[in-house]
């Protein structure tokens, strides 16, 4: 038989070994503050970026080959709408030496609140990775036809909304902590920039206060430097102004 001292010999024992086992587990939970944070894969980065990029519309990619809403993106590079040809090619930039790099996607926002307007970005590559899509059409369902509008430096991002009447799109660019929120006359196809925001625009906060004034609330954060809260949009002073 197993002595009693020998019994709390081993008791004492087993207690040790599961404080230690103890220890052990909440150290490899908690990191120590000189450890190196593990690489988040480029797919959760991009993923968790867009859920807190609040307002960012769903616009519709189409490749080569595909249709959409009555649209087609030929496997040569034609854009159709009902079959009937609106561009036989869709330059997207030009170099200096003279070559053109054509459309490999398209990027189709939510049609205006009638129906009758889309627009569209033409992009370099037909992924996310590579190139630019800084070629911006304007497609008028009505007349069949589409137009080339000039948005920002880059295009603009994936983000429109219309004034009541449609006569005006409103549009945003972001970068380096600013935003720019630009205004297409849709009539005369003439565009106009605000001047930039105090910070990034919060593009989900958007709302119209009548038919030619928004507002847009500043991600401002802890920023000390960001006195303004809202930026104010008015669309009649903006096209008035003298260029």
């Amino acid at each position: 038989m197993v002595s009693r001292k020998k019994q709390a010999y081993i008791a004492l024992l087993a207690s040790w070994l599961m404080l230690s086992s103890a220890i052990a587990s909440c150290t490899k939970t908690e990191p120590s503050g000189n450890a190196q944070p593990k690489a988040i894969p480029p797919a959760v980065v991009a993923s968790s970026a867009a859920s807190k990029d609040l307002g960012i519309q769903r616009w519709t990619t189409v490749l080569k080959g595909e249709s959409m809403q009555g649209l087609t993106f030929t496997n040569d590079g034609k854009l159709l709408y009902r079959n009937n040809v609106l561009l036989k090619e869709i330059p997207v930039s030009y170099v200096s030496n003279g070559n053109v790099t054509y459309a490999q996607r398209l990027i189709v926002s939510n049609p205006s609140p009638s129906g009758r307007f889309n627009v569209i970005r033409a992009c370099e590559s037909p992924t996310n990775e590579t190139g630019l899509c800084w070629a911006v059409f304007l497609l008028d369902r009505q007349s069949g036809t589409i137009e080339k509008i000039s948005i920002a430096k880059y295009g603009g991002q994936e983000w429109v909304e219309w004034s009541a009447d449609e006569r005006y799109a409103v549009f945003a660019e972001s970068m380096e902590g600013v935003s720019w929120f630009v205004v297409l006359d849709v009539q005369t196809k003439e565009t106009r920039m605000f001047e930039q925001t105090a910070a990034t625009a919060d593009l989900a906060s958007f709302k119209w206060i009548d038919d030619r004034t928004f507002v847009a609330n500043m991600l401002c954060g802890d920023r000390t430097d960001c006195p303004k809260s809202q930026f104010r949009g008015n669309i009649s002073q903006l096209f008035t102004k003298s260029l």
